[in-house]
């Protein structure tokens, strides 16, 4: 019962203010030369009115909010209008007609915008605005409900007034009354947590309006004219003259000339639908599919436009408080357009009593109540610059008007985004060729000079993404590890495979970097570069000595292979080295029985993937190529193994299948150990089965020992 007495109540309410919203833009178009058409105006938005909530009922991804008729677009149709009347082309029902159908005309190519915007979901963009900016927008919101609600409450003398002005004892009955109304319901929901409080205090709330004109000794007439009761309106039908004709009688040349303005209509509602959208979204707690809901605007505005409505999106103030009033779903839209339709059927002075101060508390209240939530508690949540953000947002919307807020606040978020992006470590790991290695399996005597000789190579692999505010920071990282490290540096590597982009001022950056690793011969190579920006750092670099590589693994097998070459005349054979042990142990040992000689051609298989692991291989001679599947399904290069070099060990002491295919890509020529017969050797010689082990073991926590330091690299 209780449930059904809310919505009720809350139904007739949205419906009485909705209907009192669309009455009040129509009287901000049809002013002035176009004063005489007021009636057959308010009849055509509020038919709009039903068809657009209506129809938002149906079409939005949250079926509680309302779609109505804006003020924006009613104040840019004003201007239009006074435009199209003082020109004097036009007068009477010609006059009328042409600016129906420019409000028409501007509904339903706002309608079609909206439809293509949501159908391409381009209005996910909506997604990337800052949460202080949208809590500013909601904080601004709420600013603008307050003063208007004191406008609504002062009526035509609120232009007039000044702020000295509100104190003289005219005005203080106009405006003091509903904002202690507002305040005293703002108290009351948030010190009694029921769904009745908020009907109970609008109901208190009116009351004391109609107690207070009593106690003054107002009449109804005198209330009226005092501008303390909605009216007078028009007597008569509203839709009177309405019709196909006003098509025919409209002047389509002079509708055109307004295209400038019908432009900026379809943009500032294509704006405040997302932002509305977005706002209400947070405001309610719930989540709306942006795209879906700026359709579905769209959908209902071509509908509205077919009835002659101004354009309209989705409306704060009424969405809120059908909300807090209890209404489930479509049960608010459709409350909104049936306001309307009664207020059509039978007549605007259905409405001449009902007292103003009622709907300014409405909408102070509102206005006060996100307020409170979004500069008040809000605060505790957000960091200190973040919350300024918000409260720059209101105070640019009063002074400014609300798009200058809303692109300001974008334009401080992102600035305080740059700043603190600039400060993120954009180095995801730093190390040298003594850890960081390429997937190639090497002799033990290429190890040796690689462990020997590595420091001399500093390999930085970067992510995110690289702009003016980082690269420079990135180049003074990059000198300091060439500059600082205890043996002089020869060659610095830089990848970039995991980096999401790079804007043109990293390209200069880079070349100065380029330039200061030329200074002091040092070689730069570069890996991972999206092949328009190696194009285009190609251009710049051309004196410069640079290497570029497609991926870091290929730049790293180049770099060993330079290390390895420039001080291969220091090769001695080092008697400790484990894989130096196993070559001269598999040198002793016969072929039969413990060694079988393998020979293969290019392309030969050496191991299939899946295969059992019962068997450990030296690579003689040759090359070889481990192959196995990626997430994608497809087969990769993971690894390539030169000569000297033990195969399959890990497998084999895991007892699991083999987890990669080997492959020779060059003539090899591979001997197979006969691991049973290593254990019958442990039976012979259990010295010499011994140290086998220890070298394949020693070998193993070698390459452990290498990929652990890369991962503390890594920060793992």
């Amino acid at each position: 019962m209780l449930f059904v007495f809310r919505s009720l109540f809350g139904a007739v309410f949205t419906a009485l203010v909705s209907a009192v919203f669309a009455i009040s833009f129509a009287a901000i178009i049809y002013q002035g030369p176009m004063a005489a058409f007021l009636d057959r105006g308010i009849g055509l938005i509020l038919l709009g009115a039903v068809v657009i909530a209506v129809t938002g009922a149906f079409t939005l991804s949250y079926k509680g909010t309302i779609l109505a008729p804006q003020d924006v677009p009613a104040i840019l149709l004003a201007g239009a209008a006074a435009s199209i009347a003082t020109q004097g082309q036009l007068s009477g029902e010609e006059l009328f007609a042409t600016v129906a159908c420019l409000a028409a005309f501007s509904s339903i190519l706002t309608g079609l915008t909206g439809v293509l915007v949501g159908q391409f979901r381009l209005a996910y963009l909506a997604r990337f605005v800052p949460y202080p900016v949208l809590a500013g927008f909601l904080a601004a919101t709420g600013l603008l409900l307050v003063i208007g609600g004191l406008g609504v409450a002062l009526g035509d003398t609120s232009a007039v007034a000044g702020w000295r002005g509100y104190l003289a004892d005219d005005l203080t009955l106009k405006w003091v009354p509903p904002v202690v109304a507002a305040f005293g319901i703002l108290l009351l929901t948030r010190a009694i947590d029921s769904t009745l409080t908020l009907p109970i205090g609008l109901t208190l709330t009116a009351a004391g309006f109609y107690a207070m004109l009593w106690v003054l000794g107002f009449t109804m007439e005198e209330a009226r004219s005092f501008g303390l009761l909605l009216g007078p309106f028009a007597d008569g039908n509203l839709l009177d003259g309405l019709g196909t004709n006003l098509i025919f009688d409209a002047d389509w040349a002079l509708i055109l000339t307004q295209a400038p303005v019908i432009v900026t209509i379809i943009a500032t509602c294509m704006l405040g639908a997302t932002l509305n959208a977005s706002g209400l979204e947070l405001a309610l707690k719930r989540d709306f599919d942006i795209s879906t809901e700026v359709k579905g605007a769209g959908i209902a505005n071509i509908l509205s436009g077919f009835a002659g409505a101004i354009p309209g999106y989705h409306i704060v103030a009424e969405s809120i408080l059908a909300n807090r009033l209890g209404l489930v779903g479509r049960l608010a839209g459709i409350s909104s357009g049936l306001g309307c339709l009664a207020v059509i059927l039978f007549g605007a002075n259905t409405l001449s009593g009902l007292p103003v101060g009622l709907f300014a508390a409405v909408l102070i209240f509102l206005g006060s109540d996100l307020l409170f939530t979004w500069v008040w508690e809000e605060r505790k949540r957000l960091q200190p610059l973040d919350y300024a953000i918000v409260l720059l947002i209101p105070v640019i919307a009063i002074s400014f008007g609300f798009l200058t807020a809303i692109a300001i606040g974008l334009l401080v978020a992102c600035a305080l985004f740059i700043v603190s992006y600039a400060k993120l470590d954009l180095i995801r790991s730093q190390s040298d060729l003594r850890v960081r290695r390429s997937p190639v399996e090497r002799s033990d005597e290429e190890l040796r000079i690689l462990a020997n000789a590595g420091n001399a190579v500093k390999i930085a692999e970067l992510s995110g993404f690289l702009f003016f505010g980082s690269a420079n920071a990135l180049r003074d990282r990059m000198r300091a590890a060439i500059e600082q490290n205890e043996s002089k540096t020869e060659c610095l590597v830089l990848d970039f495979g995991h980096t999401s982009g790079i804007d043109a001022s990293t390209i200069i950056v880079l070349s100065r970097l380029a330039s200061d690793c030329t200074d002091r011969k040092v070689k730069l190579v570069l890996s991972g570069l999206p092949p328009v920006t190696r194009s285009a750092l190609t251009n710049v670099l051309s004196a410069s000595d640079v290497d570029f590589y497609d991926t870091l693994n290929e730049a790293l097998e180049h770099v060993e292979d330079i290390v390895i070459s420039y001080h291969q005349e220091d090769r001695v054979a080092s008697e400790n080295g484990a894989f130096a042990q196993i070559d001269g142990f598999l040198s002793e040992m016969p072929e039969d029985g413990v060694l079988d000689r393998i020979e293969l051609a290019l392309g030969d298989v050496l191991v299939e993937l899946g295969a059992k692991s019962d068997e450990i291989y030296y690579l003689w001679s040759g090359q070889l190529k481990v192959l196995a599947p990626d997430s994608d399904g497809e087969t990769a290069v993971v690894a390539k193994v030169r000569p000297k070099t033990v195969i399959g060990e890990m497998a084999y002491y895991s007892g699991k299948v083999r987890s990669a295919a080997i492959v020779a890509s060059a003539p090899s020529v591979i001997l197979r150990i006969n691991m049973a017969a290593i254990d019958s050797l442990e039976q012979d010689n259990p010295a010499a089965a011994l140290a086998f082990h220890k070298a394949i073991a020693a070998g193993m926590a070698r390459r452990l020992g290498r990929t652990t330091q890369l991962l503390r690299d890594l920060g793992a």
